[in-house]
């Protein structure tokens, strides 16, 4: 499955004078979430969320107030970049082999994956060197997509409990019980997550 559980896309935006500007923007396109790795910054303090210059501005000045260079990134994913890059274009992400694949590019989902268990993989050798790279094998990058799993089951509950009391079938009571608690439990280690983020 895509690494992605949405797709990142810029905008074509007007020009602003400096890149920070953007923030608010880059969060949009790249739906609240990682442009590298996809986890949240609704589950990651999103102070800590940088701005990541895909071809580094260190290396490539001219590109630092140029939005289609930006990504939003996690400030784990945005520190092992650093300004990494291969060779002297900056229009020259990879050779292949070795660099790196602009997250709202077409060929991103051609070099890396999602398993079934949440981790992200290479499927190519370049994809490999990405995920090296970013240290995209990281357990939080699991653990974090397998939390938005469980709400998501989670945010389907009340609708099943609905159906299950409109269908009659209500003196079976360890089925809604245990969807109940189930309900119960995660929205408490939500409340819990979200307090620990944001004070």
């Amino acid at each position: 499955m895509n690494v992605h559980a949405i797709r990142p896309a810029r905008r074509n935006l007007q020009v602003q004078v400096h890149y920070r500007e953007y923030r608010e923007d880059l969060k949009l396109d790249f739906n609240g979430a990682c442009g590298y790795c996809d986890d949240q910054d609704l589950r990651v303090d999103s102070v800590c969320f940088h701005i990541d210059h895909f071809a580094p501005k260190s290396r490539f000045p001219h590109l630092e107030h140029t939005y289609t260079n930006l990504v939003y990134a996690c400030r784990f994913c945005n520190l092992r970049k650093s300004d990494h890059w291969i060779g002297n274009d900056p229009h020259i992400h990879n050779d292949g082999q070795k660099g790196f694949v602009d997250p709202c590019g077409d060929e991103f989902n051609q070099h890396l994956e999602r398993d079934n268990h949440g981790r992200i993989k290479g499927i190519s050798n370049l994809g490999k060197y990405v995920i090296k790279r970013l240290n995209l094998n990281l357990i939080r990058h699991e653990l974090l997509w397998k939390a938005r799993r469980a709400r998501a089951l989670r945010d389907v509950i009340p609708g099943l409990l609905q159906r299950y009391t409109v269908a009659g079938f209500q003196n079976d009571a360890r089925y809604t019980e245990l969807l109940e608690r189930f309900m119960e439990l995660t929205l408490k280690i939500e409340s819990y997550e979200l307090c620990a983020i944001h004070g």
